[in-house]
């Protein structure tokens, strides 16, 4: 028989919110946490589920998750409702991981999936003020990618060069992301946008200094 907390947890991955609530004043912990990190609100921010957001909140959910937060695992899985949501409530944009360097828009970067709602997300984060020169810690692994990925202390224009569309390079660019800046083997932005065979138009965003003109 699970316990009351692991079955508070149940409830909240269900979507069950009455009986999370029910739970909760039988003396459920809202933030009891499982042996994988899994906990009601991360579970709700995850998955965009605003009036979950609103109801763990309200029974006294914890929002500053380190090993687990919030914003990034929002901003991974292109949840731009759970995004701005937090950010409402004071979560810091410009939280970064400490073993990675990694921050939320390393997070956003990282998948061409859902890019229409990674637009706004990457919007969101600029507007907070979050450090688009944020490098990653070289070496590093990610959980950002599958398996066997090492960070190279990239920017997030890096990752934007490889994986994102016009309009998120141009945010970038726009909020100061610095198109000479180099990672740990001496490549810049327009550097990943080539081996990862993007436009011309896209490459032409990159261009900076030195660096031949694109026809």
């Amino acid at each position: 028989m699970p316990t009351i907390h692991q079955q508070l947890l149940n409830a909240a991955v269900e979507g069950d919110l009455a009986l999370v609530e029910k739970l909760t004043a039988q003396g459920a912990d809202i933030n009891y946490t499982d042996a994988y990190g899994n906990c009601a609100v991360f579970s709700a921010a995850w998955e965009g589920n605003i009036e979950a957001l609103d109801c763990y909140y309200r029974l006294g959910a914890v929002l500053d998750l380190e090993d687990t937060n919030l914003l990034c695992n929002s901003a991974f899985n292109g949840q731009k409702e759970s995004v701005r949501w937090l950010l409402e409530k004071g979560a810091n944009a410009n939280f970064s991981f400490a073993g990675t360097g990694e921050n939320a828009l390393h997070y956003t970067i990282c998948k061409t999936s859902e890019m229409e709602e990674r637009v706004e997300i990457v919007r969101l984060l600029i507007d907070a003020g979050i450090d688009v020169n944020k490098r990653t810690i070289k070496g590093a692994v990610t959980l950002c990618f599958m398996r066997d990925a090492f960070l190279k202390a990239e920017t997030p224009l890096h990752r934007a060069a490889a994986y994102a569309n016009e309009a998120i390079i141009k945010m970038l660019i726009d909020a100061g992301a610095d198109k000479s800046a180099k990672d740990a083997n001496g490549d810049s932005a327009i550097s990943w946008g080539s081996w990862y065979l993007r436009e011309s138009h896209i490459l032409k965003l990159l261009l900076y200094g030195n660096v031949p003109a694109i026809r």
